[in-house]
């Protein structure tokens, strides 16, 4: 199952979920109805797995009413049940409920389904009513139900950069520091300050432009600055505005990172995308109910990214607290733990949208190329960006030009 992505459906996808629909229910959806799941709505959301970018699997949910998530539908191809997608996506589903202030989630199943109940029941669903000739006449259903701890926050964001949008982008991309030109290629659509965002007043750490910025066909948007550990901010606070995008449905994740080497191969100049990252930060955001684990960055963004990109590298990313630049010491533990690339973000925006069920990768942008004992500090990362972007920019813009396709 190494091929297994889970993300976020377009309606390009929607001829391939129907035919899973037609294979797994006896009265199955028609296409309209299919289609209408995966239009991007604020309180609708439909996560997808697919196996060589087919569809074996897709869940949908909806708030029935405010505080209620509603399961309106989860389909598992019959050659990938007990393999533990079902209850990925259930995991992605409920996290993304909480973070829109779900109190519980809801759903129905037939009656005589009894490996689906038991699923269910594993899962800590309780059942509360009968439903006499729910699914056709003779066919009862059973009414689930499962209490949830929702988080703060996320909901009034969503809900002001859901208005303030024009459409929902297809990209998200964070920019780290010294990395705003990025944005310069593409226009400039919409330009919300953070300082307007429900949530996401504070101080902006030199090198970020802290404000979100949208394509001129709006496409993508620019996330101009993060929130770190070190300037006293949650796991739930660094990722507030990526989660708050995602939830609205921004399901491609581009997060960029201006980094240190901790591989003495790697140039000022290099890029490296992450295949997996080791987090000493000891900060993390709040965790979903089924931890992804090892699968954060996607393969097929990896791929594209590789073949994208100049003079880029694949390896571990090191998330440290900061603000302080590692010492030699630290440099070589880093080196030691198999990490090639080392900064103070990236690990919880990808954490969370991950668990969002959104696609993910990303790339450290080399800014200084330490051996042990050098030593760094912010001013050197900046004025880094010359070379960064000289070498860079052709194939950054080229990528994010593929992904919004």
């Amino acid at each position: 199952m190494t091929n297994v992505e889970y993300y976020r459906p377009s309606l390009s996808d929607a001829d391939s979920l129907f035919e899973l629909e037609q294979l797994c229910f006896p009265s199955p959806w028609d296409i309209d109805e299919i289609k209408a799941l995966l239009q991007r709505d604020p309180i609708l959301y439909t996560i997808a797995a697919f196996d060589d970018e087919r569809a074996i699997a897709y869940i949908s949910a909806t708030f029935s009413e405010p505080g209620v998530l509603h399961i309106i539908s989860l389909c598992v191809h019959p050659d990938h049940r007990r393999e533990g997608i079902a209850k990925n996506l259930m995991g992605s589903t409920v996290y993304w409920g909480r973070h829109m202030e779900a109190e519980k989630v809801v759903l129905e199943v037939r009656e005589g389904n009894l490996p689906a109940r038991e699923f269910y029941r594993n899962l800590c669903f309780s059942p509360r009513k009968l439903l006499p000739d729910f699914y056709s006449k003779g066919v009862n259903g059973v009414f689930l139900e499962k209490q949830l701890l929702p988080l703060q926050d996320t909901l009034n964001t969503s809900l002001y950069l859901d208005n303030r949008l024009r459409i929902v982008p297809r990209i998200g991309v964070v920019l780290g520091s010294g990395l705003g030109w990025a944005t310069e290629p593409f226009g400039n659509g919409q330009t919300i300050p953070f300082s307007d965002i429900p949530g996401m007043a504070g101080e902006a750490v030199e090198g970020h432009g802290h404000m979100l910025r949208t394509s001129s066909d709006g496409k993508i948007v620019f996330v101009m600055g993060r929130r770190h550990h070190y300037q006293g901010y949650s796991g739930s606070e660094i990722t507030l505005l990526p989660a708050a995008l995602a939830s609205i449905g921004v399901g491609t994740w581009v997060l960029t990172s201006s980094a240190g080497a901790a591989d003495p191969a790697y140039k000022v100049g290099d890029a490296m995308i992450f295949t997996d990252h080791i987090n000493f930060s000891g900060c993390i955001p709040d965790p979903p109910e089924h931890y992804i684990g090892g699968s954060i960055y996607s393969n097929s963004l990896q791929k594209v990214a590789e073949n994208t990109l100049e003079s880029s590298h694949k390896g571990v990313f090191a998330c440290v607290s900061g603000p302080a630049y590692e010492t030699a010491a630290e440099v070589d533990l880093i080196r030691e733990s198999g990490a090639s690339a080392v900064s103070m973000s990236t690990a919880q925006e990808a954490m969370v949208l991950r668990s969002l069920g959104c696609r993910v990768m990303a790339m450290a942008l080399i800014t200084n190329a330490t051996e042990s004992g050098d030593s760094v500090c912010h001013d050197e990362v900046l004025t880094a960006q010359d070379t960064v972007r000289r070498k860079q920019e052709v194939s950054l813009v080229r990528l994010l030009e593929r992904l919004s396709r």
